[in-house]
């Protein structure tokens, strides 16, 4: 089954997985690879290098946090320039 998406506000999206448990790593991973193209910057890049932070209910996490139903997960990319 599909992932139910639905937009919100300000670029917000409920996601819903068919799995038991998932990580914020396995997360970005799903993301790259099913959302690439609806996402405004890679979250993964060609070098499998993690492109932004987590952050799960308000508090940034280390990509190793399994997440539970409900949760809340921001994506903060990393913006660098000169």
């Amino acid at each position: 089954m599909p992932p139910y998406i639905k937009k919100g506000e300000q670029d917000q999206f409920n996601l819903q997985l068919d799995v038991r448990s998932i990580d914020l790593q396995q997360l970005a991973q799903y993301l790259s690879r099913e959302w690439k193209d609806k996402l405004a910057y890679e979250i993964i890049d060609s070098n499998k290098i993690l492109t932004a932070e987590f952050m799960v209910n308000g508090k940034h996490a280390s990509v190793d946090t399994m997440l539970k139903d409900g949760d809340s997960v921001t994506l903060i990319p990393y913006i660098c320039g000169g």
